[in-house]
């Protein structure tokens, strides 16, 4: 989804210092973007993770191609989603997908992510929980999980 940024005209009436706001980078801070904006968990962790499967097979020129799911229960209990889109490289998963707020897709209306937050979203559920990126014949396999301190880590 593209966003569109406001350039806000501003009239000062002298020269103050000036200092942005910032954000800290701390447990609490994550915690709040994974798991405190959303009210059904577990609805929201299949559509955030649905919706970056779609918008892969749409970056891929596949947008018909169902990507599969697989629900937890009984027998089974892990929820799987599997795209057959562009894959993440290494390099992706690093700079893009361990950034909150860092998206690829935020410059058409093309894609329905744009925020870089729901690809975290099963932090609101769980504290560890695997990804596997599929790309130019190779799989790559990371495990996401809370460090001691409480911070998204990935290894």
């Amino acid at each position: 989804m593209k966003i569109n940024e406001t350039i806000l005209e501003v009239e000062r009436s002298g020269a103050f210092q000036e200092r942005n706001f910032a954000i800290a980078s701390n447990s609490k801070a994550f915690d709040i973007l994974s798991s405190k904006i959303y009210t059904d968990v577990p609805c929201a962790i299949v559509r955030e993770l649905s919706t970056n499967a779609s918008d892969s097979h749409t970056d891929a020129k596949c947008p018909d191609r169902p990507f599969d799911v697989h629900l937890p229960n009984a027998l089974e209990p892990w929820l799987t989603i599997r795209d057959y889109g562009t894959g993440l490289s290494p390099e992706d998963v690093e700079t893009v997908y361990t950034t909150y707020f860092k998206s690829t897709r935020s410059s058409s209306d093309e894609f329905t992510g744009c925020l870089g937050l729901g690809s975290k979203s099963p932090f609101a559920y769980t504290d560890q929980f695997t990804i596997t990126s599929y790309q130019n014949g190779k799989m790559h396999t990371y495990s996401a999980f809370k460090s001691e301190a409480g911070l998204p880590t990935i290894a």
